[in-house]
């Protein structure tokens, strides 16, 4: 709504970010088109494991890396399969989607981190949607995404 309230002003270049949701439309300060990165969990504080350019789009992220516990030796995600009532189980700890709205980014970001790497990333993919998982194993880290989210990505600069 913030975003819709700047373009009805005719602000022609912003950068909004409420709780993690960003949308950005024109250029930034420099001239250049406004790039936000996904945040690397295992980094540094504010590394970025990706960087994705946002001309006039929107990205969120969901994730369980953050909001999660573990009690007897199971862990217990904030995110919830609405199928089971229960924490989704899976390797997915965050998902990352680029839309056209901030809403509709979040509500895809969240409901493909409760289909899972397997079911989230094909029905994504058939949908051609601009998708980023992050996934933790036993075996460690792996990051998957679409090529619509590749497209629009640029060189991290903290890397």
């Amino acid at each position: 709504r913030v975003a819709e309230h700047l373009e009805a002003l005719g602000v022609e270049g912003f950068l909004v970010e409420i709780g993690g949701e960003v949308r950005a439309r024109g250029r930034n300060p420099r001239g250049e088109p406004w790039v936000v990165g996904v945040e690397d969990p295992d980094g540094p504080p504010l590394a970025a494991l990706r960087a994705v350019r946002l001309d006039g789009r929107a990205a969120a992220t969901s994730g369980s890396y953050r909001n999660a516990f573990a009690h007897a030796g199971r862990s217990y995600a904030h995110v919830i399969d609405p199928r089971s009532g229960e924490p989704v189980e899976h390797d997915a700890v965050a998902v990352t989607v680029v839309a056209d709205t901030a809403t509709e980014a979040d509500a895809l970001a969240t409901a493909l981190m409760v289909l899972g790497p397997d079911e989230g990333l094909r029905w994504a993919s058939s949908q051609r949607l601009a998708v980023h998982m992050l996934l933790r194993s036993a075996d460690g880290a792996a990051s998957l995404s679409t090529p619509q989210f590749d497209a629009l990505c640029v060189p991290p600069r903290n890397r």
